[in-house]
Formats: structure tokens, sequence, C-alpha cells
């Protein structure tokens, strides 16, 4: 086998930082993007439970 260098290629540090913002902003994009899905999803749960507790007390239902 040949011994071979693998050098990185030479990016000054303000190109680097910018990659590395514009990653991290991409990923905590989705990262709020999920969580505000399930928050959405969360609710809509509940307001659906609490409009089933109503209809079933209206209609007589006890503890």
């Amino acid at each position: 086998m040949t011994d071979q260098k693998h050098d990185m290629p030479k990016i000054d540090m303000d190109t680097q930082k910018d990659v590395v913002k514009e990653a991290l902003r991409e990923w905590l994009d989705d990262a709020f993007a999920t969580f505000g899905r399930w928050t959405f999803m969360g609710l809509l749960a509940a307001a659906f439970a609490g409009a089933v507790y109503l209809a079933l007390k209206g209609q007589g239902w006890s503890k």
C-alpha cells in the first residue's frame, strides 16, 4: 500500500465560521419545526379530549 496524506482543504476562518453557522441554523430550524409540530398535535389532542369530556358530561356521564 502507498502511504498518502489526505490534507484538508485550506479554508479561511471566516468561510469556516459561515459554514458552521449556516449548518447550525438549518439544524435548529428543523428541530424547532419538529417541536412545533408535536406541540400543535398535543394541543389538538387535548382539545379533542376536552370536547369528548364535555359531550359525555352533557349526556349524564359522571366520574
